[in-house]
């Protein structure tokens, strides 16, 4: 449950990595690079949890088993896979449906499910702030076009993001994918993206 969330009694560096993938490759790295960091990943695809599960992250990484958004509520989730293609990873997956050149690339949706998905800032308001290093955290975002939901559904904890990588594009992978243009403008107020490029975007707080 979420109101279990072991956060660390002392001062703590705060990360919150959103879309897993099947190796939590950030949360690793961010593990591994500062011992003050406590890590909250947030994922919905089950396989990929099942898979980050057995990494044994240690005490100081927290998984919550849900999908981002703006709203509360359970949403069909397509879990993608590649036969032989040139993209895609087992843990590819997202709310929205693919486009004929992801197809193409050799991809497809293997299995629908229904996941739950919640805002940010729900996770967000269970934060112990006053044990948060500046309070304020860092943050990495990956949900296969599905950025501008993330973030709206952060409210105004917005304000409290110090450092921010986040998707940026998909290549026109999935319909009704992200308008990144739509994540610079809710972030404008707070944040300066100081780089664009492979994909990602990375914005720093102003």
């Amino acid at each position: 449950m979420l109101s279990d969330i072991p956060f660390p009694e002392e001062e703590f560096d705060l990360f919150l990595d959103v879309g897993l993938s099947y190796n939590a490759p950030h949360s690793q790295e961010v593990l591994k690079a500062n011992p003050k960091a406590f890590v909250i990943g947030v994922e919905p695809n089950p396989n990929s949890c099942s898979k980050v599960r057995s990494l044994n992250l240690g005490d100081r990484f927290y998984l919550v088993e849900t999908g981002a958004g703006d709203i509360e509520e359970e949403k069909a989730f397509n879990i993608i896979a590649s036969e032989g293609g040139t993209s895609s990873d087992e843990g590819t997956s997202s709310f929205l449906d693919i486009n004929d050149c992801f197809i193409k690339k050799g991809c497809s949706v293997k299995q629908k499910i229904t996941v739950n998905v919640i805002p940010l800032k729900v996770i967000l308001d269970m934060v112990p702030w006053d044990r948060v290093s500046n309070n304020l955290f860092d943050m990495k975002s990956d949900t296969q076009g599905y950025e501008d939901k993330v973030i709206k559904g952060m409210g105004g904890y917005i304000g409290k993001i110090r450092n921010l990588q986040i998707e940026s594009a998909t290549w026109g992978d999935y319909k009704n994918a992200s308008d990144h243009a739509v994540v610079q403008d809710l972030l404008s107020g707070y944040m300066n993206e100081i780089d664009n490029s492979g994909g990602n975007a990375w914005f720093k707080r102003k």
